[in-house]
């Protein structure tokens, strides 16, 4: 029998299995996307991914404009409530990519309501889910998501895609043994002040904790913990927090979550 990394590796990297498919999402029951050959484009556009995970709910249109550009197709001019995008992200193998749809939907007053991929495996792609075994008696395993794409800065609050990502964590465990304890423990940086970071680190564990329930798990089975500064992954020089160190540090703003079974 397959361990159960195996089986979440599979699940989490089951789109890439055929990069130039173009299998619709499960939100394409209620979602309809252009055909991609109606875009003045006539192939996706290389974005930066981070700018996609920078989308969030209650962005205003010139928002996503500035971090997007112009919607990709021919939404109209006025009133429009639904911008179509078609980008690139490379899959890690040479220089293959895939192209994704990618729609968002805006409210009367032209703010973000929510966001979706025509193909599922796009997601996977911007949210990598690293997974490592720790024990085999009993048996442990840990999966790290990046704080900086589940949460936007300094918040407690979800993203889409990292709501995305937690949605594939509980799906991993369809036909499968469930854990019988998960640990979610949150993860500041060392800049700000200690007590801070150790409360937001909390807020976050909580917050994924809850997400984690309210997707089915069992709230029973959760322990979460705000672990602030303490047990980095890197070290990083400097004493300021310019861009370039806190993007060093990265790594160490996370969620872990550890699953005994």
């Amino acid at each position: 029998m397959k361990n159960r990394s195996t089986l979440l590796a599979i699940g989490l990297a089951i789109g890439l299995a055929g990069c130039a498919s173009n299998s619709p999402s499960a939100e394409d029951d209620e979602i309809r996307f252009p055909d991609l050959e109606s875009t003045y484009l006539r192939e996706g556009d290389f974005v930066d991914p981070n700018d996609v995970l920078r989308i969030s709910e209650g962005q205003h249109k010139d928002q996503v404009r500035l971090l997007l550009g112009h919607p990709h197709f021919s939404e109209g001019i006025f009133g429009v409530r639904e911008w179509d995008y078609a980008f690139n992200f490379y899959t890690g193998y040479a220089n293959e990519y895939i192209t994704c749809q990618y729609k968002l939907l805006f409210d009367r007053e032209m703010r973000v309501t929510s966001t979706h991929w025509r193909n599922a495996q796009c997601p996977v792609l911007l949210v990598p889910i690293q997974v490592e075994e720790l024990a085999t008696e009993p048996r442990q395993e840990r999966l790290t998501l990046s704080g900086d794409v589940l949460f936007g800065f300094d918040s407690n609050q979800l993203t889409f895609e990292g709501r995305r990502a937690l949605e594939r964590v509980v799906d991993a465990f369809h036909g499968t043994t469930a854990p019988a304890s998960i640990r979610v423990a949150g993860y500041a940086d060392r800049f700000g002040d200690e007590q801070y970071n150790l409360r937001l680190s909390q807020e976050r564990a909580e917050t994924v904790g809850n997400y984690l329930v309210n997707q089915g798990v069992e709230r029973a089975s959760l322990n979460m913990v705000g672990r602030g500064e303490a047990d980095p992954i890197v070290e990083c020089p400097g004493q300021v927090a310019t861009p370039s160190v806190r993007e060093c540090l990265k790594p160490n703003r996370r969620v872990e979550l550890t699953f005994q079974y």
